[in-house]
């Protein structure tokens, strides 16, 4: 075989042609860790370096007047005598389980006649995001203005003849005042999640079970349920990790109160750290914080996985 300048053409023997693809194995391996390197360092510098930062911090005492005093576990230890911390943790628990419990079961019974094709679904699907979609200091204000003396929430009530409560300043309300926002907000981008894994369930299944005669509720509680509990797990997930990083609602609207009945523990961290500034002692509350969420989000996955390990 030759050229077309007439010079006999060389052949790549295999040692060639091996060395010749781990060049360029190299080459694509160094391109594509260039590209890596930006999204690295924005991990490294703004998640790695404050996270480590944070642990450190916990086993000191610290008051960003002078440097960090190594003092071991006693932060830990103070949070076991601390009315504070607990009635804060309390909080939490209560304002969590209220708001993720709603969210997710209205958050299914939207999703699953939006799932189905309708002549209005699309643009209905679209409504619900709207107050996902809104800032949530925006939407703390508004909630703001809504739960005020004069606000639409005593308006609505007082149209069935009850009278005007103090929303946001009453230790039995104002809790619950943070709950109705917050399922409000993040009721739209669950109902789009479980639509998007409703409208991914094989249909063949269900006109199976129809073809044996089971029912509407029959097919939802041993087909529908079982087939989209991975979603329902990112869902769960997400919801409660959410709650127990809640801070603007309480921060905008309440500041804590009153009498610390909405003072969740992420707001008492923030005040304990910068108000207060026992720094060391607030990082102690978040590393408390974080393993309470690991181990929660662990819990979720063992219940709601199940035996499905496909």
């Amino acid at each position: 075989m030759t050229t077309s300048l007439g010079a006999p053409a060389r052949r790549l023997g295999p040692r060639a042609v091996r060395r010749s693809g781990s060049g360029q194995r190299q080459a694509e391996a160094r391109a594509g860790g260039l590209l890596a390197l930006p999204a690295a360092l924005y991990f490294l510098v703004f998640w790695v370096v404050p996270f480590a930062s944070a642990v450190y911090l916990s086993f000191t005492s610290y008051d960003f007047a002078g440097t960090p005093e190594w003092t071991g576990l006693d932060n830990y230890r103070r949070m076991l005598d601390d009315p504070g911390f607990w009635n804060s943790a309390t909080v939490t628990a209560v304002y969590t389980a209220a708001s993720v419990i709603p969210s997710v079961v209205l958050g299914l019974a939207i999703a699953v006649p939006l799932s189905k094709p309708g002549r209005y679904n699309a643009f209905l699907r679209a409504l619900v995001m709207i107050p996902a979609a809104m800032p949530l200091v925006a939407t703390s204000l508004t909630w703001s203005a809504i739960f005020a003396d004069r606000g639409l929430a005593n308006a609505l009530i007082g149209l069935v003849g009850v009278e005007p409560k103090p929303w946001l300043t009453d230790e039995g309300l104002a809790l619950w005042a943070l709950v109705i926002m917050t399922t409000w907000k993040h009721l739209g981008l669950f109902v789009i999640i479980l639509t998007a894994g409703l409208q991914g369930l094989p249909l063949s299944v269900f006109e199976a079970a129809g073809i044996d005669g089971a029912g509407p509720l029959r097919m939802f509680y041993r087909i529908t349920l079982p087939l989209l509990r991975r979603t329902l797990l990112f869902v769960v997930v997400i919801a409660v990790i959410g709650a127990m990083q809640s801070f603007v609602p309480a921060f905008l609207l309440t500041k804590g109160g009153p009498a610390g009945a909405t003072e969740v523990l992420p707001l008492y961290m923030w005040a304990t750290g910068f108000t207060f500034e026992r720094m060391g002692y607030a990082s102690a509350i978040a590393m408390v914080l974080l393993v309470a969420m690991l181990a929660l989000s662990f819990t979720q996955f063992r219940v709601l996985r199940g035996g499905d390990d496909e």
